[in-house]
């Protein structure tokens, strides 16, 4: 039998999805906690952690790191609305096994504990399709932008604040704000780390 633990901050949900698990002849789920705070003051082995991101106290990232310390040869699986780029790959990159969109949990979470067992980790479709769309990025990202927008990733590769970009083009920091909004929805991204990560391979 397969122990299952949910750190879930909206108790209703949390409960909800006990429900869903436990109505798996090989899986049961007996303890819920509200927070990874509340995990780590009384903490439980489980095989499979079920863990949400956005949470009072310390947030699901914060938290992968910490359990796994304790219990390194139980699975963390990310339960969260966060899609970004960033958030799943530095959730993966700290020893998540899978990555599932809350929306879709009790359609997928039988598919993701079975791959799970079976030594491979799952990511529900939507969160694939976030993955595969980074990775599918022209190589030559910089064909994508204006020169003014390539100024401006220059600017922020060289470490300036909006304020000195400004000043090293003679524009106003809201033309800065206003062309780094293109540059990122240009490149699919949502911050300057993921700037720093695709323009690293590609070049200024």
């Amino acid at each position: 039998m397969k122990q299952i633990i949910i750190i879930e901050d909206d108790i209703h949900l949390a409960r909800l999805m006990q429900e869903n698990v436990n109505e798996v002849e090989s899986m049961t789920c007996k303890h819920l906690f509200t927070n990874p705070v509340e995990f780590l003051q009384n903490p439980i082995e489980a095989d499979i952690y079920l863990l949400d991101i956005v949470m009072p106290e310390m947030n699901g990232i914060d938290a992968i790191d910490r359990i796994l310390k304790l219990y390194p040869n139980s699975a963390i699986v990310m339960n969260t609305i966060k899609d970004d780029s960033e958030t799943i790959f530095k959730a993966l990159q700290l020893g998540a096994s899978g990555y599932i969109d809350k929306q879709s949990f009790e359609m997928n979470f039988k598919e993701v504990f079975a791959s799970i067992e079976n030594g491979g980790a799952y990511m529900t479709p939507k969160i694939a399709r976030q993955v595969i769309a980074f990775f599918n990025q022209p190589k030559n990202i910089s064909e994508q932008l204006t020169e003014r927008e390539k100024d401006i990733v220059n600017g922020i590769l060289d470490g300036l604040s909006y304020k000195l970009i400004a000043d090293r083009y003679s524009i106003s920091i809201d033309t800065v704000r206003m062309n780094v909004k293109k540059i990122y929805r240009k490149l699919k991204i949502n911050s300057k780390s993921e700037l720093f990560k695709i323009m690293g391979g590609a070049g200024k």
